[in-house]
């Protein structure tokens, strides 16, 4: 498991976080097998977890008046994390490009883990805070520029 665990301290949302607090939330994971052409999450429907990319690739599309690619994930990406603190729908379908391996963490037993205190998870939550400010500015300097 160690080895395992030492590759997910890259993630950005486990930043801080020791290996063996890391080793702590995987507990409550899922691993799944992803096949080319599957979808893991489909936009508009309810979020139940985050996402750890573990081996493939994974494309996030955006449903409207046309389809949009707007990124490609790959190895330590992850995808679905605001499910954790939020019950809104998806934002965003998650389809598998090449076949790979992901670790979701269900938002039922993290939320569970904020109610009962763990640290972990609440660094885990600093940590989603700190990323989405960044996103946040970003996104302003791309509108005033």
């Amino acid at each position: 498991m160690k080895e395992y665990t030492e590759s997910f301290e890259k993630v950005p949302l486990f930043e801080g976080l020791t290996p063996t607090e890391i080793q702590d939330l995987l507990r409550i994971s899922e691993d799944i097998e992803a096949k080319q052409s599957d979808t893991v999450v489909l936009q508009d429907t309810p979020g139940d977890g985050f996402y750890i990319i573990s081996a493939g690739a994974f494309e996030v599309l955006k449903s409207g008046n046309r389809n949009e690619v707007l990124a490609r994930l790959e190895e330590l990406s992850y995808f679905g994390e605001m499910s954790l603190i939020s019950s809104e729908n998806r934002s965003a379908t998650v389809m598998c490009v090449e076949d790979g391996r992901l670790k979701k963490v269900p938002a039922e037993p993290f939320q569970k883990l904020l109610d009962d205190g763990d640290i972990v998870a609440y660094k885990v939550v600093l940590n989603m805070a700190r990323i989405l400010a960044k996103r946040l500015a970003a996104s302003d300097n791309r509108l005033v520029s």
